[in-house]
């Protein structure tokens, strides 16, 4: 099966400038975890994840001690949301993309997934602009 058979045709997206509040805002209505950032041609820049927001909010630290013990209070993390809630998701997004196209294989898109731990996939054509998403449960509701 190829992935144009099962991917999910809303396109959510971002655009670089939307900030970071407004693609919180965006992730809780989407119901996705991530969300692609396009350009103004519509081609896939980057993903911003809750996981880029969350580590956004957490000091450098956490990186270096790989200990919840460290957390900093629920206070600290507001007001950090408060400091970088207008920033443009650029600054935060990743932006080496893993994408699949419509015409690769499910088999490539699960192993995709798998490998590099993503819950989900943006699908570009070949120039590179945002024709939908592949989430692992549109994969598993093919099996």
């Amino acid at each position: 099966m190829r992935v144009r058979d099962f991917l999910r045709r809303d396109l959510s997206c971002l655009e670089r400038d939307t900030t970071i509040r407004q693609a919180i805002h965006l992730l809780e209505n989407s119901g996705l975890s991530s969300l692609p950032v396009v350009d103004e041609e519509g081609k896939v820049v980057g993903i911003i994840s809750e996981r880029d927001i969350i580590r956004a909010l957490l000091p450098s630290y956490m990186d270096m001690l790989h200990s919840t013990s460290f957390l900093p209070s629920l206070d600290q993390l507001k007001r950090k949301l408060e400091e970088i809630g207008n920033h443009p998701v650029e600054q935060y997004m990743t932006r080496e993309v893993v994408a699949v196209q419509p015409e690769d294989t499910d088999l490539y898109a699960a192993d995709l997934m798998l490998r590099k731990g993503l819950k989900q996939l943006p699908v570009v054509d070949r120039e590179g602009h945002l024709v939908g998403m592949v989430r692992r449960i549109d994969l598993l509701s093919r099996l």
